[in-house]
């Protein structure tokens, strides 16, 4: 019988962060764009070839952004199936389950949207990519910095 480690209920959220160059050319076309934030946020691995989730989040930022619309799963499987982008709706899901558990999809009444920033306009993925990923990042460095500060006194003693 295996028992659960006691910290495990501390965990809140898991990011993974990488810290990437930012080539100029990473700019020249949506996918590369979409590719360097997949890497660096820890979505895709380095050497995969895989690319659904980069199709979801095309079709993502495609409804929310440029159409303007908060879908449903339903929805967002039709705009993928209708731009030729070959996905089944449980791999759709499990996609969407990532990235609502980062924090950076919400659900509500069974629309998706990117999530938001509560003091910021709901359209700002900037502000809400910076209240909803950035500010629990920036606790968890400040958190382990006073546990590492607090090793080193005691390793001091």
């Amino acid at each position: 019988m295996t028992s659960a480690i006691p910290e495990s209920e501390l965990v809140r959220k898991v990011f993974t962060l990488r810290l990437m160059d930012l080539p100029p050319n990473v700019f020249e076309t949506k996918r590369s764009m979409l590719r360097w934030f997949c890497l660096s946020f820890g979505l895709l691995s380095e050497n995969e070839s895989r690319s659904t989730i980069l199709d979801v989040l095309d079709a993502f930022f495609s409804l929310q952004l440029s159409k303007k619309v908060s879908p449903t799963t339903k929805e967002l499987l039709s705009h993928l199936k209708a731009s030729e982008r070959k996905i089944d709706e449980k791999l759709l899901r499990y996609h969407l389950k990532r990235l609502i558990d980062v924090g950076l999809v919400e659900r509500r009444k069974g629309k998706l949207s990117f999530a938001a920033d509560p003091r910021s306009d709901r359209a700002d993925i900037v502000a809400g990519f910076n209240h909803n990923i950035g500010l629990p990042v920036q606790n968890s460095v400040q958190s382990v910095s006073v546990v590492l500060g607090k090793l080193a006194e005691k390793y001091s003693k």
